[in-house]
């Protein structure tokens, strides 16, 4: 009986470090889990030409998110748009009118990290080669 009533007091004692030792509290937690905003805001063009017409979206959803709405925005008559979305990775879609007839960019989403602050991102479409 005392043998089991150690082995017990040392699982419990062993399954408290292994809890504790994630959760020390000093780090910082991953931006990918941050529920913090910033304001992102930009011009999107197409082949050169500032887009006149449709909308461009930033969804911060991932794994640690769980499902977080997409934040969505009008692009203004210069192409201009400007909107608020969590910190951390942020997949970016679009819905302008040019694009649906190209079956290619019809599906397109754009990897963008947003700091903390302000974020101005520059968006050319369709992207070149390079990463944005």
């Amino acid at each position: 009986m005392m043998r089991s009533t150690r082995r017990i007091i040392n699982f419990s004692a062993f399954a408290l470090l292994a809890i504790g030792s994630g959760c020390d509290g000093g780090g910082k937690p991953s931006v990918d889990s941050s529920m913090e905003e910033a304001t992102v805001k930009g011009v999107v063009k197409f082949k050169g030409e500032p887009v006149t017409k449709g909308e461009i979206a930033f969804d911060p959803s991932n794994y640690q998110r769980k499902m977080e709405a997409a934040r969505r925005v009008k692009i203004g008559p210069d192409g201009s748009y400007t909107l608020k979305t969590l910190v951390g990775d942020n997949r970016v879609s679009f819905a302008i009118p040019a694009m649906a007839r190209d079956p290619q960019l019809q599906d397109l989403m754009i990897p963008y990290v947003v700091k903390r602050g302000e974020n101005s991102f520059n968006i050319e479409l369709p992207p070149s080669s390079n990463k944005p």
